[in-house]
């Protein structure tokens, strides 16, 4: 790469090629994201076409998309905007949806968008920035924890999921029980701790409850596997949404969720999938 003498327009050399200018090689990047991108999107459908499970494993509310056929989940993914979206000043891929696909390990982006998918599905929930954890500085961080407006007063409930490390958690704040709900899927105290301090610090600050909050661990499901832990916070935090509690966890959860994996998978895509027509998309 070199600077031309008089202008910050950089230039690359082939020698069988000569030159390329700075728009030139925009547009090639342009080329090669659209054609991993497409990969990306093959690599789903030939998941979706493989994929198999028990409807009877399925328990509520999981169920809601037992019935949607394989081609529908196929033209969602083909409709997919793959490009940059904006939630409020937040700015998402779609492409990284595909990251729920087979057994991949969630991204920020994924994650947000299943947050706002539970957000859109159950009434009086507000969501907390994931993204409000990468920071340092207090006040970046109480900022960065404000970006979906999480402190609206008719939210009774307020949901986020953080990464401790290379591994998600989970929270849910019960806003007329003054209760918060703490959830690591390795279940290890290291990490609800540090839940737990984020929640203290910043969410408490956040809602308007300094020192309000009672703490319970929920311990009632442990992933099985490496790589699906974004999944299982997601998982819990439904189940929270639609009326478990610690108390009464045996009532909503099964085991066989555990076996359902794929199709949980391809349920959180696909309603995030649904969800994005509501995002502004980027010029």
């Amino acid at each position: 790469m070199m600077d031309r003498t008089d202008k910050e327009d950089m230039l690359a050399r082939w020698d069988d090629y000569g030159y390329a200018t700075y728009g030139q090689l925009k547009l090639m990047d342009t080329v090669v994201t659209a054609k991993n991108n497409i990969s990306l999107v093959h690599a789903t459908l030939n998941w979706i076409a493989a994929l198999e499970f028990s409807v009877d494993s399925v328990v509520e509310p999981f169920k809601d998309q037992v019935d949607t056929t394989k081609d529908d989940h196929v033209q969602a993914v083909k409709e997919l905007n793959l490009g940059q979206c904006f939630v409020g000043k937040s700015l998402q891929y779609g492409v990284d949806f595909l990251d729920f696909r087979e057994n991949l390990w969630l991204h920020s982006s994924s994650i947000v968008g299943g947050l706002l998918m539970l957000r859109e599905t159950y009434q009086a929930v507000g969501v907390i920035n994931p993204r409000f954890h990468e920071f340092d500085a207090p006040d970046q961080k109480l900022r960065t924890a404000r970006g979906f407006l999480p402190d609206d007063t008719s939210y009774e409930r307020v949901i986020s999921v953080i990464n401790v490390g290379n591994h998600w958690a989970a929270f849910l704040v019960d806003i007329p029980t003054k209760r918060c709900y703490l959830f690591d899927p390795l279940q290890l105290d290291s990490n609800i701790r540090i839940v737990k301090e984020e929640v203290l610090n910043v969410v408490e600050k956040v809602l308007g409850l300094t020192d309000q909050l009672q703490y319970e661990v929920l311990a009632g499901c442990t992933q099985r596997d490496g790589h699906s832990c974004g999944l299982w916070c997601l998982v819990v935090l439904e189940l929270l949404l639609f009326g478990a509690r610690p108390s009464s966890w045996n009532d909503y959860w099964s085991d066989t969720l555990y076996d359902v994996v794929g199709y949980l998978r391809l349920r959180f895509l696909r309603k995030v999938i649904d969800l994005q027509s509501h995002f502004t998309v980027a010029e």
